[in-house]
């Protein structure tokens, strides 16, 4: 489940290719929308975005930090 905070790379869907690889913040926590799907808020993107075309990016592990202990 994403949470407000998150950041996120979109994936296998038409607007991944369009904004290649941008990392974007998490302005709600995932919610189911009025069709019954899973959404999210982006900043910088209008309107809400399908969870299931989203990766959560790990930057600890990107960084190689430890992040307990």
């Amino acid at each position: 489940m994403f949470k407000k905070g998150d950041h996120v790379v979109m994936h296998t869907c038409g607007e991944a290719e369009h904004y290649d690889g941008r990392i974007w913040h998490c302005t709600s926590d995932e919610f189911t929308d009025r069709a019954g799907q899973q959404v999210v808020l982006l900043e910088g993107f209008s309107g809400c975005f399908l969870v299931k075309y989203l990766q959560r990016v790990n930057f600890q592990g990107m960084l190689g930090e430890r992040c307990c202990g």
